[in-house]
């Protein structure tokens, strides 16, 4: 009996406390105030909720009054730019804005988001300006500073980086180490895109086994020297032409040196005012080919010289509904036109129905043109380890994702304990 009323005393605390906190957290729920879907991968939700606690967020686009989509592109001098596109939904149907901003590649992650939460802020003042909650916001403007004379760029729009990157991991009897090492500059203007890199690249694998009388050491190393020049000029909105050039050299491909120069031409459908929402671009590029190879190939040639073609066409859609991506290329020799290879590969992501998204990824390459692979078989430790191409008719890859949310539309509450995944808890794993 005792044990009952225990039970029963226990069951209407629960109760009780689950009411109290319902009806606090209930009142996180700004009445009248318009609800926004902030389409964005790499935000800091958190850190917007917090600057911005006059609107509802929600979950999910179909749920909002105002859908925020997030569109970046890289900048010149390796920043980011940022186009917030505002769609109006519900009662603010029609009513849609963009806002742009930049951000240096020198920003720290505190001040992306500080830019962010800016501009989130200009384009949110027309929607909560026609809401109930209009009463609540203040508007103010800097004092703007004198500027004595216009601003020059000493550097002439050129951009240049060097960095160095390293990875290393093991255990007793495996080891890994990876160095890597790069220049660039680029020079990025409306009517002249020029990009040049210059990189080299070292790997090394290290195993040790027993094999029932000794131990067995295998080293593996695969060394890239790599370089690219690029240069492109606008014609209209519509028109561009480049040149391409590249070095390079590659154990893994039996190239000992490779190097072309390519004369290319573009056009756009679209016009490349409209990249950041829709791009469908054909290009085609003729290329003059010396090459050198360490071993002498299955053509019997350690050296020549080859032209080749391509041609490329990839469509890219931005929407409020998802995003896709899809690409076509084909290329060939012009010595034998047997000597090609055609690939398509793209990505899809949906969010159609409400809690319903859909993201798709893969490619496919039909491969007929491998003129550098070396004559002879390739031994197991090169195939197993990788330190040889091999050849094949064709490659793939590819990845699939589904999910489904319901529940609450609203997503205001901001709650950091245990950090973003929670912790805690019993896992349960089984293998066979």
């Amino acid at each position: 009996m005792k044990k009952n009323k225990f039970l029963l005393l226990f069951v209407l605390a629960f109760l009780l406390t689950s009411q109290i906190h319902s009806q606090v957290e209930q009142s996180l729920i700004k009445e009248g105030a318009p609800k926004v879907y902030i389409d964005c991968t790499n935000c800091a939700i958190n850190y917007i909720k917090e600057q911005i606690q006059i609107v509802n967020y929600v979950n999910d686009r179909k749920d909002a009054d105002v859908h925020i989509l997030f569109v970046s592109q890289r900048t010149g001098a390796s920043g980011t730019e940022y186009s917030l596109f505002f769609i109006g939904q519900n009662q603010f149907n029609g009513l849609n804005d963009t806002i742009k901003f930049a951000t240096d590649q020198t920003d720290s992650e505190d001040k992306v988001r500080e830019k962010t939460v800016n501009a989130l802020k200009l384009g949110l003042v027309k929607y909560i300006g026609k809401s109930k909650v209009a009463d609540q916001v203040t508007i103010s403007f800097a004092k703007p500073k004198l500027q004595a004379e216009k601003p020059k760029d000493d550097w002439d729009f050129w951009f240049f980086q060097a960095s160095v990157s390293s990875n290393i991991n093991g255990e007793e009897k495996y080891n890994y180490y990876y160095l890597n090492g790069s220049l660039s500059a680029s020079r990025v203007t409306d009517d002249l895109k020029i990009n040049l890199r210059l990189s080299n690249s070292y790997s090394e694998n290290n195993f040790n086994y027993f094999d029932g009388t000794s131990d067995i050491n295998i080293k593996s190393v695969s060394r890239n020297q790599n370089f690219k020049g690029a240069f492109y000029f606008s014609l209209d909105d519509h028109w561009s032409w480049g040149l391409n050039t590249s070095a390079f050299r590659s154990t893994y491909s039996n190239i000992s040196f490779s190097g072309y120069f390519a004369a290319a031409l573009e056009f756009n459908v679209f016009p490349y005012s409209q990249s950041n929402s829709r791009q469908l671009r054909i290009n085609y590029q003729i290329s003059p080919t010396f090459n050198k190879y360490f071993e002498e190939t299955i053509f019997l040639k350690t050296s020549e010289g080859l032209v080749s073609q391509e041609l490329s066409s990839t469509l890219s859609i931005i929407e409020p509904w998802g995003s896709t991506s899809l690409t076509l290329t084909g290329a060939n020799y012009f010595h034998d036109m047997s000597k090609y290879e055609l690939e398509l590969y793209g990505t899809v992501s949906w969010k159609i129905v409400k809690g319903l998204s859909f993201s798709i990824y893969g490619g496919y390459s039909k491969i007929r043109n491998q003129i550098s692979l070396p004559r002879g078989n390739a031994s197991l430790e090169e195939v197993l380890l990788q330190r040889r191409q091999l050849e094949t008719g064709y490659s793939y890859w590819g990845g699939l994702s589904i999910s489904y949310s319901f529940g609450s539309i609203y997503n205001n509450i901001v709650n950091p304990r245990f950090g973003s995944s929670g912790g805690g808890g019993t896992t349960i794993i089984i293998s066979n």
